[in-house]
């Protein structure tokens, strides 16, 4: 620790007990405490560190920004392991406004970029998370996150990787020459196509990519659809199946059940959090009921030529019609909804106001509130609003900046894959949800839409880190999870690190594969040790 401090400098090195106490802080169940953390400013730091850990078997564990709430945040899978912080790592190389593209480091955020953006180069768009705006738009890449546009593959949208090593060199990725002028731009290379390796794996640490942009389309509108009847959910997969393959909706959707919304909308019921680790069905169904929430929602955007989007709405008018109700939103609509919202918080008027809104609009003043910042998220613009939803039980209320690992909220995502069928959906879902009710939690579940042919079923586990018995089924649950979708045939699509250790179980001729890599790239584990069972 004396040379990596000597590398970095004593300022960006933590050490002391209350630092790694909360560096050791995350959603999940039982997180591992540190052993430090390491702040490295340049890329020539980050191989100085590698190198002296090498040197010294000391374990690394690399993280961007953080803030991967929910899986593990900056935690490693075993304990007493270095944390190599990249946040200062956080320079916009380059734009390129020809090709559309922007080469980052891991410290730079989707905030950030898009800031950026909108002050130099307004004609492009990035896409992002519904999650944290202060997360590494590398680091989601590198786990496979997904987002809102037409971009949402966030690894498949990087392309040209800065590469660190277990012996501390530094490797570009794409086998061309040193001044590849396609580096950023063709992400297969020549040769055999590597930065696959650097994706949820140890294999090295990233400090440098190009991430593809988008120009700003000529016009752009939203869609909410709210099914009429839970039984007609696989009608509704098969049709965004057809409508994704068919080529009409071409940005990435997301169908939510009610307890996500409910999330969103509000938090726990106070007097109940002592009481129910899950929600009662009468309470749900009140809260559904004053809230305007269906059992199950759609939404998504809608990006082109003015031509072509009335073209996407005809046909989503066709196709929805009879499994429900469709809303377009657009800029006025929604600058009409940020006024309603508004005048609202008058006293006088917020009672008239809800009459009119839940009259004519069929929604809650909460539900009406939500609709400019789902709109701007599917443009692209990242927002903390969302984010706070993981404070749906939480003692505290929603702060304004939502930091889950700090406020000790209790979340664990889980977040297998699935054909995009309307059976394989059921399938998921009638086998989790018995889980969710025999581990006492609220079943809440998301399905994203992966790429045309395959669904995320994204589940998060709320429970209150303080209360030890919720933890235990917390964790109990999550395995039980594991269990089920793995022997029915569903693999995980990104993981916690509580569940990483399982997933050489799961797969052993892959996992044998994956040991033959890291033994010869990073004989004395270094790096990452356990990471995605590597």
């Amino acid at each position: 620790m004396d040379a990596i401090t000597r590398i970095v400098g004593s300022d960006h090195v933590k050490r002391s007990p209350a630092d790694l106490e909360a560096a050791g802080r995350a959603t999940v169940p039982e997180p591992r405490l540190p052993a430090a953390v390491v702040y490295p400013g340049t890329a020539e730091d980050v191989s100085a560190v590698v190198r002296v850990a090498g040197e010294h078997r000391i374990a690394l564990w690399a993280c961007s920004k953080g803030k991967n709430w929910g899986y593990g945040s900056a935690t490693a899978v075993s304990g007493n392991t270095v944390i190599l912080h990249l946040e200062r790592l956080d320079r916009i190389i380059e734009v390129n406004e020809e090709l559309a593209y922007a080469v980052v480091e891991p410290g730079v955020t989707y905030r950030q970029l898009k800031r950026y953006l909108q002050d130099h180069h307004p004609t492009l768009w990035c896409d992002c998370t519904d999650g944290p705006p202060d997360g590494s738009i590398i680091g989601n890449a590198l786990d496979r996150g997904v987002g809102v546009t037409h971009y949402s593959d966030h690894f498949g949208s990087l392309c040209g990787l800065d590469v660190v090593l277990a012996n501390g060199e530094r490797v570009r990725t794409g086998g061309g020459p040193i001044d590849c002028k396609t580096w950023h731009t063709h992400k297969w290379g020549v040769g055999p196509y590597l930065e696959g390796m650097f994706s949820q794996s140890n294999y090295g640490v990233v400090v440098k990519a190009g991430v593809w942009l988008m120009p700003r389309p000529e016009a752009f509108c939203s869609f909410q659809f709210d099914l009429r009847e839970e039984s007609d959910l696989p009608s509704l997969v098969d049709t965004v199946r057809r409508l994704m393959l068919d080529g009409t909706l071409q940005a990435a959707s997301h169908i939510v059940n009610d307890i996500v919304a409910l999330a969103i909308l509000t938090q726990y019921p106070a007097p109940l959090l002592d009481r129910y680790s899950r929600l009662p069905d009468t309470f749900v169904d009140e809260m559904r009921e004053r809230y305007g929430v269906y059992a199950w929602s759609f939404g998504g955007g809608i990006q082109g030529t003015p031509a072509v989007v009335r073209v996407v709405k005809r046909t989503l008018k066709r196709r929805l019609a009879p499994l429900g109700r469709l809303v377009f939103l657009d800029d006025r609509i929604v600058g009409v909804a940020r006024a309603v919202t508004r005048l609202a918080q008058v006293p006088m008027m917020r009672g008239p106001i809800e009459w009119m809104v839940r009259r004519f609009a069929g929604k809650s003043l909460e539900m009406l509130a939500v609709a400019p910042h789902a709109y701007s998220v599917l443009q692209g613009t990242p927002s903390d609003f969302f984010v706070r939803h993981a404070y749906f039980k939480s003692r505290i209320p929603k702060p304004e900046v939502a930091d889950p690992d700090r406020d000790n909220c209790g979340l664990i995502w889980f977040a297998p894959i699935a054909p995009m069928t309307g059976r394989d959906i059921r399938a998921i879902l009638e086998m989790c949800r018995p889980l969710f009710e025999r581990y006492r939690f609220d079943f809440y579940a998301a399905l994203l839409t992966q790429n045309a042919r395959s669904m995320i079923v994204l589940m998060a586990i709320f429970f209150l880190k303080e209360d030890a018995e919720q933890v235990a089924r917390a964790s109990e649950l999550y395995e039980a999870l594991s269990r089920a979708t793995s022997e029915a045939g569903y693999q995980p699509y990104r993981i916690s690190v509580t569940g990483m250790s399982k997933l050489a179980d799961m797969a052993p001729d892959f996992s044998a594969l994956t040991r033959c890599i890291k033994a010869a790239l990073d004989p004395d584990h270094v790096l990452a040790p356990g990471k995605y069972g590597i």
